[in-house]
């Protein structure tokens, strides 16, 4: 039974965010909710590209409810969201009332930011459906030049028209069918992460995907067509995505070894000026990757695993230490403090595998209540237009290799991708 915004909203504790709509009047009803819920004045964040797609209708309809429209435009040229650029919006925004964004990712972290640093409310008018960040209680902001995810105020409502979603690049629609589909894999590494070392889990999180992954491999090809229809199913997927971390006060059920993959990326791209892609296209060949690795671990014989010779050829710590100096330089340091929170020494690591073989009926079950084949997964983002191996990337694939081994040194979040090394799988 699928679960509706206004029902996933209820379900949050506290209900931060207190509307989520899609549908083709979005425009007018976030006018309607600003005269209702917020103040006269706000700064408006966007870009040339947001503008030209969704600016003339909703501004338009916010001075029909007399609000009083201050502007902080970027160029029509890719950027990325750094805490320098949060805080100028921050400063523009100081006699505001609210901030409110008009486009994806990267403006509606600055809007979120802001509001958060000065404690004013924001309110997000998506514009592509790339990401499940609309309705998160974090940014993803560059800080001295490292991509960093800070909790923050989530907005107090996000709107979407499928209509100028459309008019967005197509990639971003398909980036956004990867991200949402990432939970095929980060969900089953969080049931995992529970199971062997005793992590938070939060099952009410997960009923909000009850029905949806279906729906959205269903409209994926729709999705490649640039279908309104289709993409306000994948708008609707990507906010209960959303709302699902702010319910679990966790980013675990839409985060795990894929987007690790997708961030040593992003890391390397901010500190050598290597190319990457849009977060979540690099998301959707992880989550492939992942869930491959997920397939050879549900293939195990438990019994036939040899605890003593699996730790045995596991890397030692001067290893993995050189390998963090050699990808990571002047951050070196609080990469390995992450890995150090994550680390397991022989003894405990022999136990764990031993679980692993104990428990492995229960392990199956929990992650098969998530997991998709990585084939099925492949092929809805093929159709979406997205795409599913390194070499398709606007990254380099030499890159994607090498973090298929060294991601998970680069966070404290056990995923399958440490699993994976454990046991032996690469």
């Amino acid at each position: 039974m699928k679960i509706t915004l206004d029902e996933a909203i209820r379900r949050v504790e506290g209900e931060p965010i207190q509307a989520c709509y899609v549908g083709t009047d979005a425009a007018e009803r976030l006018a309607a909710f600003a005269a209702e819920h917020l103040g006269r004045s706000c700064l408006v964040v966007a870009d040339e590209n947001t503008l030209a797609a969704g600016g003339d209708n909703l501004l338009s309809a916010l001075g029909a409810v007399q609000r009083r429209i201050v502007h902080k435009t970027y160029g029509s040229e890719t950027f990325d969201a750094t805490e320098e650029l949060g805080d100028e919006v921050a400063a523009a925004g100081q006699e505001a009332d609210f901030f409110l964004a008009i486009g994806s990712g990267t403006l509606c972290d600055l809007a979120k930011h802001a509001g958060t640093k000065l404690g004013k409310p924001s309110v997000l008018y998506a514009t592509a459906a790339s990401m499940n960040g609309y309705t998160s209680g974090i940014t993803a902001l560059k800080v001295r030049g490292l991509k960093r995810t800070t909790p923050c105020d989530p907005s107090l409502g996000v709107f979407a028209d499928p209509e100028v979603v459309a008019t967005a690049p197509q990639r971003m629609a398909a980036a956004g069918v990867a991200d949402f589909l990432s939970k095929c894999s980060s969900a089953s590494d969080w049931r995992t992460a529970h199971l062997l070392r005793n992590e938070y889990y939060s099952p009410k999180a997960m009923e909000f995907y009850e029905g949806t992954v279906e729906r959205v491999l269903g409209t994926a090809p729709g999705v490649g067509r640039a279908e309104p229809e289709a993409l306000a199913v994948v708008l609707e997927a990507l906010l209960l995505s959303g709302l699902s971390m702010l319910a679990a006060g966790s980013s675990s059920p839409a985060s795990g070894g894929e987007h690790l993959l997708s961030h040593y990326l992003d890391m390397k791209s901010a500190l050598y000026g290597t190319p990457h892609d849009l977060h979540g296209a690099q998301v959707g060949v992880g989550t492939v990757h992942c869930l491959g690795l997920w397939e050879q671990i549900l293939s195990l014989d438990p019994k036939s695993l040899d605890s003593d010779a699996l730790v045995d050829v596991q890397p030692d710590e001067d290893s993995i230490r050189a390998w963090i100096e050699e990808d990571w330089g002047p951050v070196a340091d609080e990469v390995w403090a992450q890995w150090q929170e994550k680390s397991l020494p022989p003894d405990s690591l022999r136990a764990e595998i031993g679980r692993f073989a104990r428990d492995n009926e229960e392990l199956r079950e929990g992650v098969l209540e998530d997991y998709l084949p990585p084939a099925t997964v492949a092929e809805a983002i093929r159709a979406a237009g997205g795409p599913v191996t390194p070499e398709e990337l606007d990254a380099p694939a030499e890159e994607f290799r090498k973090a298929a081994t060294r991601a998970r040194f680069i966070r404290n979040r056990f995923t399958v991708l440490d699993l994976a090394a454990e046991l032996g799988i690469q």
